[in-house]
């Protein structure tokens, strides 16, 4: 498959399902990625609405946003399947003990652990991004955080890096986003500390871009794959800038 983007210097970007693309990949040092969540509710009919509908909390942000995205609307059941088998792909892509970050929410936490197992690696822990006050709830506790699910293919090898099990960084404003779910660089960054400089990451869902615009600023490579082409341009766009701000 030809590369939409190839900056020559190690970051690489597909334009496809990353199920067409894994099988052609190897030698992959870490997965650091972003997955849709389908979530956004509790039973199946709240989850089939729109991203837009569901992330997106008035008509101003949807239209500054501008873009919704697909896939995310799977039952819980497909949900597990779906990451299980991706996750599985993105294994047999990588070299041994490298390691896997995934994010999710507190509704599909329990899901993602499982898909980690199912998908041939050894989960290894929990890591916390805080996002500061969330959503109030009357009687309950905010969801303030999301999560990143972590582990490796095989045995951890020795390594001098010892990442932070939690980071604090404010979410940015959807104004300020080009993606609905984009999250911070500086959390994306936070989730390859413990991968070497001169590494390659993948992400198979790189959306519009911030794991490719953190590993190049970590010193390296990355191979993003994208469903949809406006974001596919948007990650171009962001990576071929002279200045990357994180």
């Amino acid at each position: 498959m030809t590369p939409y983007y190839d900056d020559g210097r190690g970051i690489v970007i597909y334009h496809g399902d990353a199920f067409d693309v894994l099988p052609s990949l190897s030698g992959v040092s870490a997965v650091v990625t972003d997955p849709p969540y389908s979530s956004g509710g509790a039973f199946r009919g709240d989850r089939m609405r729109t991203t837009l509908e569901k992330y997106v909390q008035s008509d101003a942000m949807a239209q500054s946003t501008g873009f919704a995205f697909s896939g995310d609307n799977r039952d819980q059941r497909s949900f597990l399947a779906w990451c299980s088998l991706w996750m599985n792909a993105a294994r047999v892509a990588t070299e041994p003990g490298a390691t896997i970050g995934c994010f999710t929410d507190w509704r599909q936490l329990p899901t993602v652990t499982d898909a980690i197992q199912s998908g041939g690696w050894v989960w290894r822990g929990v890591g916390v991004w805080a996002k500061g006050f969330g959503r109030p709830r009357n009687g309950g506790f905010s969801a303030g955080a999301e999560f990143l699910v972590w582990g490796t293919n095989g045995p951890l090898p020795p390594n001098d890096k010892y990442p932070a099990g939690v980071i604090q960084v404010a979410s940015p404003h959807t104004a300020e986003r080009e993606h609905i779910t984009q999250k911070p660089t500086a959390v994306m960054a936070w989730a390859m500390e413990n991968v070497s400089p001169g590494g390659i990451i993948l992400d198979p869902f790189l959306g519009s871009g911030t794991t490719a615009v953190a590993a190049k600023a970590h010193g390296c490579g990355c191979i993003g794959i994208e469903l949809e082409e406006r974001y596919c341009e948007i990650a171009a766009k962001r990576l071929s800038q002279e200045v990357l701000a994180l």
